[in-house]
């Protein structure tokens, strides 16, 4: 015989059902919001990044880079290129920007017969103000140091010349503006 009970489904018959589990809502809101904080943590970062600028990346790479562009003489950086002869780098200037590139290969033999080949690459490129003189670009090599310079350019003296001084139309005022206007007609 059948009862009252064995009619009614199930989940009635224990009230609320909970489980052990989160709810999937749950999980993915608090995974929303951890990878909310890692992309502002990831912008700061880049923004430090970019501040540091081409710095970060030279000091990142065993090279020490001092840029002086906005200095009273002109343009001046030098970079460390120690492990570079002097043959191996070229220096070129194309528009508005400068450009290093020093490029080595080196192979050798080891006692079992094993060969190794090195290739390495240094690229660097630097924005040369407007106010230096780009076609007077220098370098020269010093204790594994490459200094690059230009000289600002010189300004062209400006003539005397004599200003004229324009007079502006005094406003009328309103109450003579009126009386104007009265005699007028």
């Amino acid at each position: 015989m059948l009862c009252r009970m064995h009619l009614l489904p199930f989940a009635t018959r224990l009230g609320t059902v909970r489980t052990l589990w989160p709810s999937a809502e749950t999980i993915f809101a608090d995974l929303q919001q951890e990878m909310e904080r890692v992309r502002e943590f990831m912008s700061g970062f880049e923004s430090l990044l970019s501040s540091q600028g081409s710095f970060a990346g030279d000091r990142a790479q065993g090279s020490v880079t001092a840029a002086a562009p906005t200095s009273g003489e002109g343009f001046s950086v030098c970079q460390d290129v120690k492990d570079f002869a002097p043959e191996q780098l070229s220096v070129k200037v194309v528009g508005r920007k400068v450009m290093l590139v020093g490029q080595k290969e080196t192979q050798s033999a080891d006692d079992k017969g094993a060969f190794s080949y090195k290739y390495e690459v240094l690229k660097r490129e630097w924005d040369v103000p407007e106010d230096v003189d780009a076609e007077a670009l220098s370098c020269s090599l010093r204790d594994g140091c490459l200094r690059i310079a230009a000289p600002r350019r010189a300004l062209p003296p400006v003539p005397e010349r004599n200003v004229p001084i324009e007079l502006a139309p005094q406003p009328v005022p309103a109450a003579e503006d009126g009386a104007a206007a009265a005699a007028k007609a």
